[in-house]
């Protein structure tokens, strides 16, 4: 395409078929052929800009056409301003509205994807007479939905980039050469590890989402070079403290010979292992010994442990690090016998239900692969604040939980990545540093023997042998693999003892990777739960006790017996003992280990079982690349489906037919791909036939392949619904309700805090806020009348403390609940109130049991003088609209009104004072 003020070529290539790097081979290819590109690029007054992306079309076909970037050209009609062009990520949720706004028609076999609409949009707003900044700010707040563009347009010479919304981001690489943009910090390494981050959320005072940024030419890779716009187009200029430094490197993202960075993870594992172990044993006379440093393991902490004044231990994760945390527990409570207390559980648990208010006979050892997991790094900072000792094992050298954590053992060499979503080498060095942890913490209790804590060491240090010499195996465990995976819908995963530890670690993986919903449960359990599954069950036995083993054996023979699969990993040399064809021996070491070597059989079967499942699709995708290329070449939309894309259809049907996927197709699937068979070949059972809408045979085989493809297809390395990425995780915004003076005073008072439900407890915080202080509490019981409501209820005084015991009640010996106090009881809501004749300000609250109201509690409080905006709004949207009444009214005589004019007011009138007059006072205020 020939610009006013240049030339753009564009270079796309769409396969369907293909494994990693064709469709950047065939690119580079193209690139390197074209004569016209290198004869301009020869002039010595050539610049160039690139916008190159991979993406796989969710809205529109998938085709040459809909690859990206799209440009502003719309066919049949004059273009309105600068030729522009666009690439995107996410979706434009709204790109059907805003096509008819435009006035774009998509073309079947040109152009029908969401993107189209960014540069026909962008070159209009250009056409306005809109910087190019400023007109992205106004394409971006007319896009809905979550997305990342990259544009430009043939009159200015910069890269235009814009984010919006959850689960979008852009890295701009800072090099010497220039700008690198990409979508993960991955796309940079190779050319510069500084970067600038930038995501879709809004920023402070904004009010919309979004940023905007402008990458110049001149100055191109410097900070002075970028121009920045928030949501609502005002500037926000990039500081040099948001840059960052990668942490991965180019060695990182080298496949090597693997074809997905998981199993080359899993190779790896022996590696991460030994370097966990590295350094931190030491060898002695007395044979080898555990040597934390005071940098892992405090002197200070180490005391607490030592003396008693720590008795428990709580190991936390989430994920994989969760089931990482059960086999420290484990391996740590082997070790230090019943000197402490060990516990394992999910972080989320942890902080939701484990938490009291002195928790300094705690230590919590939190496990984390990146140290940025929220559920993990709230709940350490919930326990720390309370007292507990914080010991992390984690990946990443300066990451979040490193900085709120006691002492740090880090994983491998504190920079081990995975690129793959699903963590395997992470899990082994985890348990790694954990076992080290724990055998340090045996011996410093005098539970450990020297010959015993040698026995451990040499156990693991044996570790990355076995996991190099399970590597033999791989080819047993592919095959068992492939020849299951597809077969079955019911999966199950069963461990006694530690193995049940390797169990859940393995249904982790299992989940990730095939996308299936998987049991787990004890060995010898499982005829107890769902035996009538006849399910493929995945049994770990390696390392069981000798003492065990033959009962074991009699669990596999009843699995078998009633129609289920067992596939046994089991000790090297014991496979011909096991009623079963599908036995895998695991290289032999220490028996309390095993369950460690198990895991990874059990993250290679899980690799290549998502492997066959992925491959039952590819008959599909060849199908769906020829009806391309049939659409390409002419083929009408109401033409019969050709047989070129028919017997790959039918090949899958066929392998269906034989019981080879029952456990992979669904009968949705299955009569999709029966319906476009059978469509040309019986007229009678046509669209009509089936349930799923009439439409155009090309039509309807492009979404039944879609749809079969998106069904079938594992991509291994991500995740289809990836929530690591598009959550944060819990942040326990509400863990500190009980945290302030009037909850300990109705505490004192002998109030049951169990019974106080989370609203009120939301009310009493934000109500705490603008409290000087607590003077008194009277405490009251609710006594109800027979038929159970308040109709006829009764308070009777139980308690008064402080300012409270010398007042006279009238309830107490017993009084109808009226007024004030019925109106809680109602509401079931604290609330804060002034006395009609004592005019004393008392925070009223509801206790209840059962859902009942069973005692009310009156604490008579001072408010502070004056107090910020934002507490008295918040306690007065605790409770009701307030708020919004004493705006209203004063707009009512002043055009505008804003909440910081409140802090000039006494805050006793703000909260309580009638609403009219406090308008009164603040609307003379504002004149």
């Amino acid at each position: 395409m020939v610009t006013a003020h240049g030339a753009c070529f564009v270079y796309k290539h769409a396969a369907i078929v293909g494994k990693l790097g064709d469709n950047g081979a065939a690119l580079r290819r193209a690139l390197r052929d074209d004569a016209d590109l290198h004869a301009l690029l020869a002039l010595p007054s050539a610049t160039v800009t690139v916008l190159a992306h991979t993406r796989w079309a969710s809205v529109g076909r998938i085709s040459e056409a809909n690859a990206h970037p799209v440009d502003s050209h719309t066919d049949g009609a004059v273009d309105a301003g600068p030729f522009s062009i666009a690439v995107l990520n996410g979706d434009i949720d709204n790109y059907g509205a805003l096509s008819k706004q435009i006035a774009y028609e998509p073309d079947e076999r040109g152009i029908t994807t969401d993107a189209k609409v960014i540069p026909v949009l962008l070159s209009q707003r250009l056409a306005e007479g809109a910087g190019a900044g400023s007109a992205l700010c106004a394409c971006l707040a007319d896009f809905a939905g979550s997305m990342a563009i990259a544009a430009q347009a043939e009159t200015s010479d910069e890269v235009l980039l814009a984010v919006k919304g959850s689960g979008q981001s852009v890295y701009v690489g800072l090099g010497f050469g220039g700008f690198v943009v990409a979508s993960e910090v991955y796309g940079l390494v190779a050319t510069t590890s500084r970067y600038l981050r930038v995501d879709g959320a809004a920023w402070p005072e904004a009010s919309r989402q979004g940023t905007v940024l402008a990458l110049a030419r001149r100055g191109s890779g410097t900070l002075a070079a970028i121009r920045r716009w928030d949501g609502d187009g005002v500037p926000r200029p990039v500081e040099p403290s948001e840059v960052r430094t990668a942490e991965v490197t180019t060695r990182d993202l080298a496949l090597d010979s693997a074809v997905h960075y998981l199993h080359k993870e899993v190779h790896e594992a022996p590696s991460s292992f030994r370097k966990t172990l590295r350094g931190r044993v030491r060898q002695h006379a007395a044979g080898p010994a555990v040597s934390l440093p005071p940098s892992s393991l405090p002197p200070e902490v180490r005391e607490r442990i030592s003396s008693g004044q720590i008795r428990q231990i709580v190991v936390v994760g989430q994920g994989t690090a969760a089931v990482a945390a059960q086999g420290v527990a484990q391996f740590v409570r082997t070790a230090v016998g019943d000197r402490l207390t060990l516990t394992a559980m999910p972080a989320s648990e942890f902080s939701a239900s484990c938490l009291y208010p002195d928790m300094t006979d705690v230590c919590v050892v939190a496990i984390s692969q990146s140290g940025t997991t929220t559920d993990t790094n709230r709940s350490v900072d919930l326990a720390r604040d309370r007292g507990a000792a914080i010991l992390s094992i984690v990946n990443r050298r300066d990451s979040d939980l490193t900085t709120k954590s006691h002492g740090v053992l880090y994983t491998s060499d504190g920079r081990d990545v995975e690129m793959s979503v699903a963590s395997t080498k992470a899990f082994y060095a985890q348990v790694a540093a954990g076992c080290l942890l724990g055998i340090e913490l045996g011996r410093e209790l005098n539970v450990l023997t020297p010959e015993r804590e040698a026995s451990l060491i040499e156990g693991l240090q044996r570790i990355p042998g076995q996991l190099l010499a399970l590597q033999s195996s791989e080819q047993l465990i592919a095959k068992i693999a492939t020849e299951v995976a597809a077969r079955y819908p019911y999966w199950a995963v069963v461990g006694s003892g530690p193995n049940r530890v390797a169990a859940a670690e393995i249904r982790i993986k299992l989940s990730e990777l095939c996308y299936k919903t998987i049991s787990t449960d004890a060995v010898e359990d499982k005829k107890h739960i769902d035996l009538s599954a006849e399910a493929l069950v995945l049994v770990c036995a390696a390392g069981a006790p000798p003492g065990q083993v033959s009962d074991l054996i009699k669990e596999v023979e009843i699995l078998a017996a009633h129609g289920n699969t067992p596939i046994v990993l089991c000790d090297e040399g014991t496979e011909q003992t096991w009623p079963t064809d599908l036995a895998v021996g695991l290289p032999l070491g220490h028996p309390e280990m095993m369950w460690i070597v198990a895991t990874a059989a059990g993250h290679l079967f899980a690799y290549h079982a998502a492997r066959r499942i992925d491959a039952v699709a590819d008959p599909l995708r060849v199908a769906l690349s020829r009806l391309e290329t049939a659409v390409d070449n002419g083929l009408e939309l109401s033409a019969a489906l050709p047989r070129e894309v028919l017997v790959p259809v039918i090949d899958v049907l066929e392998e269906a037919d034989r019981g080879h996927l029952s456990g992979v197709l669904t009968s949705e699937t299955a009569l999709g791909l029966a319906r476009l068979v059978l469509q040309p070949a019986r007229p009678g059972l046509g669209p009509e036939a089936f349930s799923a809408p009439a439409a155009q045979p090309v039509d309807l085989a492009r979404a039944v392949l879609a749809h079969a493809i998106d069904d079938l297809g594992r991509s291994i390395d991500t995740v289809k619904h990836q929530a690591k990425t598009v959550t944060v995780g819990t942040s326990r915004d509400d863990a500190d309700v009980y945290d302030n003076d009037v909850v300990a005073a109705m505490q004192d008072a002998g109030v049951d805090l169990h019974r106080l439900t989370l609203p009120v407890l939301r009310v009493v915080r934000a109500q705490a806020r603008v409290i000087s202080s607590v003077t008194g509490v009277t405490y009251y019981r609710v006594d109800r009348a027979g038929d159970g409501t308040e109709d006829a209820a009764t308070i009777r005084v139980l308690r008064k403390t402080g300012s409270a015991a010398g007042l006279a009640s009238r309830a107490d010996h017993g009084s109808p609940l009226m007024g004030s106090k019925r109106r809680v009881a109602e509401l079931r809501t604290a609330r804060l109130l002034r006395g009609r004749s004592d005019g004393r300000v008392v925070l009223v609250v509801p206790e209840q049991d059962c859902g009942r109201l069973s005692h009310l509690c009156v604490v008579h409080v001072e408010l502070h003088e004056r107090c910020e905006p934002h507490d008295l709004v918040a306690a007065m949207d605790s409770v009701g609209d307030r708020m919004a009444e004493i705006i209203a009214a004063v707009t009512e005589t002043v055009p505008s009104f804003e909440p910081a004019q409140l802090r000039e007011f006494p805050a006793e009138d703000v909260l309580l004072a009638p609403v009219e007059l406090l308008a009164e006072r603040l609307a003379a205020a504002a004149r």
